[in-house]
């Protein structure tokens, strides 16, 4: 291994105290690193070509320090070590005290990857492809200013899935199944799997439940409400303004997100661990 990626939560001191330890083993054993902050914005050409060149990535802080360096890092292919630094986190498997066993067991060839699917935004004004983006966890549809209902139409291929008037609307990997989708009545999936789930939030009608859909089908969202703050967000942290007759286009990405894993813990022993459950 040559170089390794260190992503930390943007203004934590405790993410920069605990990547310490990491950098101390690295310099050790002669192994080149470089730091970046997950605050979004463009990366200078000098450090988008280092991310290119890594072995590795390792993520000091939550599921939103990963999701950024999901967003940065995939597109290269380049494998993430999750540290979870507290909270509530999902997709982040280790602990901060794991760190160099884990980076031990991936120089050793002693660990495997979690391929979780990824998602590709494609908003359109009219025929024109106004705005792009890609992400882990989800794409959600909310008021941007004043909470009002909104209007909308969403879509599976050709197929109408229904005209909603709701606060918003959630379409999550099996990833993000268990992030605002969850909190919105959305179901738990494995996030190995491949899937979208729709999930409305707050719906007018009470017929209206989470649907879980083939991801080989592109979802579109289509904005019917007028004179409305409508707002776009892909993983909670990439906004984008919507007007009137938008149609947002949701698919499956061709990039992947591979985290790496030693088998300390399964997906099972996290939701466990993190929901509490108990017989």
């Amino acid at each position: 291994m040559k170089l390794v990626g260190i992503v930390l939560k943007n203004r934590s001191e405790r993410a920069e105290q605990a990547s310490a330890l990491l950098v101390k083993y690295l310099e050790s054993r002669g192994i080149e690193y470089f730091i970046i902050s997950s605050m979004e914005g463009e990366l200078e050409k000098g450090i988008e070509k280092r991310i290119a060149q890594c072995d590795l990535s390792v993520a000091f802080g939550g599921d939103g320090t990963l999701l950024f360096a999901a967003r940065v890092f995939s597109k290269y292919d380049i494998p993430i070590v999750g540290i979870n630094l507290g909270g509530l986190g999902f997709i982040t498997e280790f602990r901060e005290d794991e760190v160099l066993e884990c980076v031990e067991c991936f120089i050793q060839g002693h660990h495997s990857y979690e391929m979780r699917m990824m998602i590709d935004m494609h908003i359109y004004r009219g025929k024109t492809l106004f705005r792009k983006s890609t992400g882990l966890n989800d794409l959600v549809v909310t008021s941007g200013g004043i909470s009002r209902l909104l209007e909308f139409e969403v879509f599976s291929g050709y197929n109408l899935i229904g005209a909603y008037r709701a606060d918003g609307i959630i379409i999550a990997t099996p990833t993000g199944s268990t992030g605002y989708s969850l909190a919105a009545g959305g179901p738990i999936i494995n996030p190995t799997m491949s899937a979208f789930i729709i999930s409305p939030i707050c719906p007018h009608a009470l017929g209206a439940r989470p649907l879980v859909v083939p991801s080989d089908e592109i979802i579109k969202v289509k904005v019917l409400s007028q004179k409305r703050a409508v707002t776009a967000t892909v993983d909670g942290q990439i906004a984008v303004e919507l007007a009137e007759g938008d149609e947002i286009q949701v698919l499956k990405s061709d990039r992947v997100t591979r985290l790496v894993s030693v088998g300390k813990r399964s997906f099972y022993d996290i939701v466990r661990e993190k929901l509490a459950w108990k017989g």
